[in-house]
């Protein structure tokens, strides 16, 4: 039976080796070359989209560029899903790496929430980890005083 720390470690810790190319239609100048990343699992692909985008903008003409958006074998990834359940949902039985076709025409909204928005992601975001913090905040005030030290030395040993 597999341990749960070795499930944990996984989980938080994994990476899904990822080849993003560039859709066949899309107007280039010159080839693009795919472009190679090892995407955490627990992360999004809104927190790459900047990097996938830089890399094809080399290549592509700049009044080309829009709207970024992803597909995996004719479905559109939904950007607000974790990539690691992207991953099992639609690729888990695929060879690896993973091959996510990368597009900048076609407007998506209809598949969801856009994905240039990129202030209000990150205002949401910020309003999540604020309201998680202040959750975490009003728990630690809710403890003893032997509860909180217990809890200090388990943190203090999990650093060293």
């Amino acid at each position: 039976m597999t341990d749960d720390k070795d499930v944990l470690r996984d989980v938080w810790f994994g990476r899904i080796p990822t080849c993003f190319t560039l859709y066949q239609d899309e107007i280039t100048e010159r080839e693009a070359e795919p472009y190679y990343l090892l995407l955490p699992r627990v992360s999004y692909l809104t927190l790459v989209t900047d990097k996938v985008k830089k890399h094809f903008q080399k290549v592509m003409r700049q009044e080309d560029i829009s709207e970024i958006w992803f597909e995996y074998e004719g479905t559109p990834l939904k950007w607000h899903y974790p990539i690691g359940l992207l991953f099992d949902l639609l690729a888990s039985s695929s060879a690896l790496p993973w091959n996510i076709i990368v597009h900048f025409k076609i407007d998506l909204t209809s598949f969801g929430p856009s994905t240039g928005n990129s202030w209000n992601i990150l205002q949401k975001k910020m309003d999540f980890v604020i309201s998680l913090l202040e959750y975490i905040r009003q728990q630690l005030n809710d403890l003893s005083f032997r509860s909180f030290f217990v809890l200090w030395l388990q943190m203090d040993s999990c650093i060293h």
